[in-house]
């Protein structure tokens, strides 16, 4: 399902603080059923935040092309169904170790969760939607 954020939308995410833009990208998410994400040729982009190594995640493509600039000015923005998010990077994000950057802004890098707390909430959150 795609859906285009008005200049308006994106001014209003931004503006938000950490914790308000994680609810945001649990409630997107379910929504939408996509997590966007950056790749490259090397594959998909991790930053350090909080001492960990991080994905950062988007639930909207425009948000996540915000940051295709300077050193990601290489990257795509990609969608990642959120039934193969839940199945399979899960658990392929536990075994590398690495952290969930929800929502990062120019501020931070938004609230760093661990994959299974992440599945957790979507999971959560998909179900008071039915």
């Amino acid at each position: 399902m795609d859906y285009q954020l008005s200049a308006e939308e994106l001014a209003r995410i931004n503006a938000l603080d950490a914790e308000q833009r994680y609810s945001y990208f649990i409630q997107a998410v379910a929504d939408l059923e996509q997590i966007w994400i950056l790749t490259d040729d090397d594959g998909f982009v991790l930053v350090t935040a909080e001492d960990e190594r991080c994905i950062p995640v988007w639930p909207h493509e425009e948000l996540a092309q915000e940051w295709i600039e300077g050193e990601w000015s290489d990257c795509i923005a990609q969608a990642i169904d959120v039934d193969t998010w839940l199945d399979k990077w899960t658990s392929g994000l536990n075994g590398d170790e690495l952290a969930i950057a929800v929502l990062p802004d120019t501020e931070g890098p938004g609230v760093v969760v661990l994959p299974d707390e992440l599945a957790e909430t979507l999971i959560t959150e998909m179900q008071d939607d039915d």
